[in-house]
């Protein structure tokens, strides 16, 4: 038998998409003898999506013989994995049960004949950015094999955004009166924009935000405890003792940071951990 050809004859039997196996119901068709075997008996192993498996003449004398049925009637058969060219529509749909809310453009795919089968796009197999980017997807054949096909897309989903209402400042609270919601499209996957007021008001813009600007969660963070030039509570705890006095924060910082604090009365710096809202602690002597 020859496992693989590279050359082709007319008219090939084609084998079931989910089939790993060549059986005689296969090759009933062109060789009728084998209808009187079980149908399910395994002739040989099924030929590679685009390849075809040949049965010469003595491969199919070989075959009688070993089968017990009479000769078949002509001199080769083939038989191969039916291919088809894919369709765009096909792959849309496939896209669709994936991201059914989304918008998605298919900008070019996979040109190669594939399998008879449903075209699949696991969500696993999307990159893109903001202009677009490829799907790799695959058409399954067997028992548990894929082959490979893919797609250029851009790929939009609608999402609420938090956008700045006026300009929001470097180091500034931010209220919810300074902000607003709107629906937008971004590329699926985690978002960079913060989707609800509450995500950002309380917070602080650690760069200016212009009015109008999506919100992206990096560009807030959460107020500091202490703020630079802030008129802070001292602690100094040394042995028993305990000595309070009021200072300068000479940096900002949240609770458990160590900050530098000036001492207005002996200008002295030291540094001091921010314990809470305008309180910070020393150990020893400051």
């Amino acid at each position: 038998m020859i496992p693989l050809a590279s050359f082709a004859l007319a008219g090939c039997l084609g084998l079931p998409a989910a089939s790993d196996y060549i059986l005689a119901q296969d090759l009933a068709p062109a060789f009728p003898a084998l209808a009187e075997v079980a149908a399910d008996t395994v002739i040989a192993p099924a030929p590679v999506p685009g390849m075809q498996r040949i049965f010469g003449a003595a491969d199919l004398s070989r075959l009688s013989v070993r089968l017990n049925v009479p000769p078949a009637p002509q001199g080769a058969i083939c038989i191969e994995r039916p291919l088809v060219r894919l369709d765009g529509a096909r792959l849309l749909e496939a896209m669709q049960r994936q991201l059914p809310a989304a918008r998605i453009d298919l900008l070019d795919f996979s040109r190669q004949a594939a399998p008879l089968g449903p075209p699949e796009f696991p969500l696993s197999g999307l990159r893109q950015g903001a202009s677009g980017g490829y799907w790799n997807g695959f058409v399954p054949y067997g028992s548990n094999h894929r082959f490979a096909i893919w797609a250029k897309v851009k790929v939009q989903v609608s999402t609420a955004r938090v956008v700045a209402a006026e300009e929001l400042k470097a180091g500034r609270l931010i209220g919810a009166a300074q902000l607003r919601v709107e629906m937008g499209e971004q590329p699926p996957g985690t978002s960079p924009y913060a989707a609800a007021i509450d995500e950002v008001t309380g917070r602080v813009a650690r760069l200016t935000i212009a009015a109008g600007a999506p919100i992206r969660q990096a560009w807030v963070e959460a107020a500091k405890d202490v703020l630079r030039g802030d008129t802070v509570q001292v602690e100094v705890l040394q042995g028993g003792a305990r000595l309070a006095f009021q200072a300068q924060a000479e940096a900002s910082g949240s609770a458990g940071q160590t900050i530098p604090v000036l001492n207005p009365v002996s200008k002295k710096r030291f540094p001091a951990v921010v314990e809470g809202k305008g309180k910070v602690s020393v150990k020893g002597t400051p």
